[in-house]
This record gives C-alpha cells, structure tokens and sequence, in this order.
C-alpha cells in the first residue's frame, strides 16, 4: 500500500463516521430587525452543505468573565472532508441533522481554530457553540 493509498483509505474511512449534516456560512455583518430593533448576524450564502461530525474537544468548559458577567465556553471539534471548502476562522458552522443524538440539530458553532496538517483525513475546525 502506497501513502496516497492509505490516505484515501483514511478519508473513506473518516468520511463514514460523518454521519451528520451542516451548513457553513461566513458572517459578512449584521442586521437590525425594523420592528424589534434586535441586531442579529448577516451570513453570507453558503460555503458549504454536506456530511460532518461533531467531537466534543475539552472536557471541561472554560468560564471566563466578559462585562462583568460569568459565560460559559464550550470547546467543540467539527470534522469535515478535506477540500470540502476553505475554512476560515469567524465562519459559522450550523447543524441541519444528527444522525445518532438529535439535540444536535439546531446548535450553532464559531469556527475559533484551523487545525491543518499534510496529511489529513478531516478538516477538523475548532468551534465554540454560538448561544
């Protein structure tokens, strides 16, 4: 078996486990509802649509002080196929459907991390979940 081989292999391989769906979007800035004056995000189309998986990556949540008030951070990993589009921290990867734990569908998460290497068998994007 040559390299290149055992890399698809492992992008085959890494690709069954991406038993879930998102949708990746970039913030392009924000929008003020005209009734409510609440300002929300504005995204962009999306960059990408497909398979992904969702790995918690710390096992214990950071509680930092912002403004006086205690938040809580939760670090996630979100893995999708290499090339599937181009990263970029700030971009919001959304979760469309969960095959094995459905409260996952619906949650938000912040691309804060790329964590690229030569030979991967999944873009794994550090996140933070949006709340």
């Amino acid at each position: 078996m040559t390299a290149a081989s055992a890399l698809a292999a492992g992008r085959r391989a890494a690709e069954s486990l991406m038993t879930d769906a998102c949708t990746v979007r970039a913030v392009t800035g924000q929008a003020t509802d005209q009734t409510t004056g609440a300002v929300t995000p504005a995204y962009s189309a999306p960059l990408y649509t497909g398979r992904c998986k969702v790995q918690s990556n710390e096992m214990q949540e950071r509680t930092p002080e912002a403004a006086g008030a205690d938040v809580t951070v939760l670090r996630y990993s979100v893995h999708v196929p290499v090339a599937a589009f181009a990263p970029a921290i700030g971009q919001v990867v959304a979760i469309t459907s969960a095959a094995s734990d459905p409260n996952l569908a619906g949650r938000a998460f912040r691309v804060v991390a790329l964590l690229h290497k030569s030979q991967a068998t999944a873009y794994r994007l550090g996140v933070e979940e949006v709340v």
